[in-house]
Formats: structure tokens, sequence, C-alpha cells
């Protein structure tokens, strides 16, 4: 029999939910709207939008390249490493005021394709829709560099004046080796980083075409080496976790479902492993165009796009069968100790069980939001952790975006199930301890969030080691399907955030819908239950049930 927690308890969550509600709107939602400082610099405001970004940039290439765009792609591209400086050195609102309009840190990349077989990155202010830097790559037949350096150097500072440059800050400029004038002009400076122009010329019949012309601010480079080590710490632990989440937990939940298949059946999780699989493959089909913004300017075609597309997702099926038999291994080790923790639907006041779940998960969630707005306060203090923009990761690369929020029940359905239900049944079987394993699994969980734009890397274990084990002990004294809920809407929530600051009638609707998703899922299984024969609770509740030991 299913029991439910005591009415005195519903008070206190209550209480501490809107407490925390409080204090996350407080640490985080006043300050996001106040300016950029507390987060990524991600552009906010009204946007020109994707396709009319893509129609100003194959305009400007044609025109400037004298020649016939064959095809194009547009992406959101962000400067990552001179808006994390900015954001450590609480500089972004300065550079905001001065240079954002000219240099903006968050622009559209369009990737154009040109009949001569040259192929051309357009990069647009996400707002204004101006053309602020571009880049010709591979000129075709009929197109000749120019090689004299004094004809250069000229030429650069020309140009450069029509950029709105003054003459007698050009002074500090060279010729790299691929034939472009490097320009260091005096006078812009954001901190310790430096404004960088890159101009470069090539010849079209009597024609002189700017090829190139990037200018950027570039943080020093003390700071772009400690990121560039911290990334690669952080993404040698994600793969540590990753390893565990997709291969070794599949060997081990294969082979303690066949130690206790007598105490489960293979039935359970079928469906929920084939939605999460099926929802999680979408998902990862729709990010494609983070992984085209993560490669700069590297030139993809469509072919090798839609390769790694379909490689990544063909990835997700192992993921999928260790999230299956994760259900089937857990079940059957905590059935086998008495500790029925996954309820099923046949058992007395399940359809309850979920409504009650659903509801208390609300409430845990809104505590999480303020307990992680804590961490993540007390963390910047002490450590003075920062976070930064990530194109991977935008809302903009995504392709159908008001899908997004199902990962947050992807993620809530496949962690759940992997290292807290299969994870801390599997450590407690071999340590015989119940913190000890909620704490491997935790840790484990934590390691593959460590490469999110946050730094240092390890403000992201820190932080959610102490979420991973509230979770856990939601998962032990509540039931996995209180810790899904509690995961789904959490995640849900943060998502809805993104959904909203991107803007759009479709975008906000799709947050709000997302937002309440979970009352109706459980209002629909609990009258489901109802109808199949299932009896209501009774009135009187009891306390729930002791974490074992």
């Amino acid at each position: 029999m299913i029991e439910f927690i005591a009415p005195r308890e519903w008070k206190k969550f209550v209480w501490a939910a809107v407490i925390s509600a409080v204090v996350f709107i407080f640490l985080q939602i006043i300050p996001m709207l106040g300016g950029p400082e507390s987060g990524t610099s991600e552009s906010q405001g009204n946007v020109i939008g994707n396709e009319a970004a893509l129609q100003k940039a194959t305009e400007f290439a044609a025109k400037q390249f004298g020649v016939n765009v064959t095809d194009a792609h547009t992406v959101y591209q962000t400067d990552s490493n001179e808006t994390g400086y900015l954001i450590k050195e609480k500089l972004y609102e300065d550079y905001a005021t001065k240079y954002m309009q000219q240099f903006p840190l968050d622009t559209y990349q369009t990737q154009v394709t040109l009949d001569n077989g040259s192929t051309a990155f357009v990069y647009l202010h996400m707002q204004s829709g101006s053309v602020v830097a571009w880049n010709l790559i591979g000129a075709g037949s009929g197109m000749n560099t120019i090689k004299e350096q004094k004809q250069l150097l000229d030429a650069a500072a020309s140009f450069a004046t029509t950029q709105g440059f003054q003459a007698k800050d050009l002074n500090d400029a060279a010729v790299n080796s691929l034939g472009q004038v490097v320009i260091h002009p005096t006078g812009y400076a954001a901190g310790s980083s430096q404004l960088e122009l890159r101009v470069g010329f090539i010849e079209h019949g009597d024609k002189t075409i700017i090829s190139t012309y990037k200018p950027a601010f570039v943080p020093p480079a003390d700071y772009v080496a400690n990121i560039e080590q911290q990334k690669s710490t952080a993404d040698a632990l994600s793969l540590i976790s990753l390893i565990y989440m997709t291969f070794i937990t599949l060997v081990l939940a294969i082979i303690y479902a066949i130690l206790y298949r007598r105490h489960t059946t293979f039935k359970r999780g079928i469906a929920i492993s084939l939605i999460f699989t099926g929802f999680y493959i979408i998902n990862n089909l729709g990010i494609m165009d983070g992984v085209i913004a993560q490669q700069g300017e590297q030139v993809m075609g469509d072919a090798q796009v839609s390769f790694m597309a379909w490689f990544t997702a063909l990835l997700l099926i192992p993921v999928g069968a260790a999230v299956y038999f994760s259900f089937v291994a857990g079940d059957g080790m905590w059935r086998s100790w008495k500790r029925p923790i996954w309820p099923g639907f046949r058992e007395k006041n399940y359809g309850e069980h979920v409504w009650r779940s659903m509801g208390l998960g609300y409430l845990i969630a809104l505590i999480l939001l303020g307990v992680q707005s804590v961490i993540f306060l007390v963390l910047e203090t002490a450590i003075g952790s920062w976070s930064t923009s990530d194109a991977t990761q935008s809302p903009y690369n995504i392709k159908w975006l008001w899908l997004m929020p199902m990962l947050a029940w992807c993620a809530a359905i496949s962690e759940e199930a992997i290292y807290r239900f299969f994870g801390i049944a599997l450590f407690r079987r071999w340590f015989k301890n119940i913190y000890v394993a909620a704490l491997i699994p935790t840790i484990l969980w934590a390691l593959g969030h460590v490469s999110y734009p946050i730094f240092p890397y390890y403000t992201r274990l820190i932080e959610l080691i102490i979420i991973g084990m509230i979770f856990s002990y939601i998962f032990l004294r509540y039931s996995l399907i209180t810790a899904i809920f509690v995961h789904a809407i959490f995640d849900s929530l943060l998502m809805g955030f993104s959904l909203i600051s991107v803007g759009g009638a479709l975008n906000i609707g799709a947050a709000i819908f997302y937002a309440v998703l979970p009352v109706p899922i459980a209002y629909i299984i609990r009258l489901w239950h109802r109808k199949k024969g299932g009896t209501p609770p009774q009135l009187t509740a009891t306390p729930p049930p002791q974490v074992p030991q």
C-alpha cells in the first residue's frame, strides 16, 4: 500500500516554497531584468529573427563579393571568451554602453556558399540587422590576393576610417600569415581586453574587394588559457559521467535485472523508456545549429551536418536502453528489500499517489529554485563564480524551440532512473550504507554537468552535489514518481524562463504550457486509475516511510 505525507508536512512545504520563490525572484529574476551581468550576455530585446538575418546576409554577400549566392544557413553566434571575461570583471554594463552597438558580442552568423566555390561568413547585429563583420574563405578562380605589404596597410587603414575609426588611432598594424592586416586601434579597451581589427583583401578582375572585416575585443591571454584548461578538465570529467550513464549502467543494469527478475517484470518501464528515447532523439536533432555554431568558421556542408545529426541520434539508443534496464533492475532490487519505491498502476491508491506527487513536486521545485539561487550567490562570493554565453545551449540555436522544455522530462526520466532509482540501489547493495549509496551516483550525475558555461568548472559540481543529495532524499522518502515530478517541474520552469527571454507568443505560450503540464498528466493518470478499479485514498494520511539504512 502507498503511504502519504502528513498534513502538517504539506504546510511546511507550502511555507518553504513561498519563501524560496521570493528568494528566487530577488536573486535571479530581478537581476536578470536589470542587466546581464548576473548571467550570460545572450541577446535580449527585439531581435530581427533568423529569416530576416538570412536574407540580409545573402544580399550583402552577393553585393560585397560580386557573385551569386547558391546556399546559406544562419545560426546564433557568441563571443563566449570576451563575454565571460567582462562578466567576471564586472565590466559588461560599461562595455554594453560604449561598444555593443558597433561590436556586439552576440550575432547572427550566416554561412553563405557562393557560385564560384568559395564560402563567406557574414555577421549581423541581432537587433539592428546591420552587418558588423564578414570573412571570405576559399576564394575561387579569378580572385587573387594582394601581396604588397605597404599597399595592404594603407588600404586597411583607409577602409577602417570608413567604419568610424580615426586615422591617428590606426598606427599599430601588421600583416599576419594569412595576408590580412591586423590593427589594434588606440583608445578601445574594456579592462585588459583590447580591440583587434582583421582586414583582408582580394582582387577580382580590376576591382579590389574587402574579403575580411572582423573587429573583436580580445581578452587577456592568461584568462583565455585558464578557460581552455578548465574546459579540458570539465570535458574529461563529463566523459566519465557519460561513460557511466551509457555503458557501465547498461551492462550492470542488464546483469541486475536478470539477477532480480523474480521480484519484478521486464514489462516495467518499456513505455516510459520509449517515450524518453523518442523525445530525446527529436530534441537532439533540433540542436544541430548549436553544433554548427560551435565549429566557428569551419565550413560544413549539408551532408556533414546530416551525418553528425543522425550519428548523435544513434548514440542515444544505448542511453534509452540503459534507462529501460535501470527501471527493471531498480524495481527488482528495491522490491527484494520490501521497499516498492516505484509503485505500480495496479497498486492501491496509485492514482492518488501520482496526484499528490505532482503537487509536492511543484512545492519542492520552488524550494529548489531558491536553494539554487542561494548556492550560486554563496559560490560567487566565496570563489568568484561567473557564467558566460554558449552558442551550443542557446535557445536561438534550437530548431523547434517550443519543444525545448521536453528536455526537462527527458532529463527527469533518464537521470532519476539511472542515478537515483538504479544507482542508489546498486551502491547500497555494494556498500550497505544508504548515505554512501546516495553520494556516489550524485557525484557521477554532477560530473555530467561541469561542462556548462559556468566557471570555475567545479561551481556546478558543488551546486549539483547539494541539489543531487536533495533529489536523493526526495526519492528515498517520497518515491521515484515524486522525484521525477520534482526534477521535471524544476527544469521546465528554468527552461520556460529561457523561452520567455527569447520572446514571441509561441515561446511564451509554450513556457506556460510546460509549466502547467504536470497537472493534466497527473489528473489523467488519477482518473484513469479510478476508472480501472482503483479505490480512493483514505482521508487520514499516514507518516512517510523512513529512509532505509
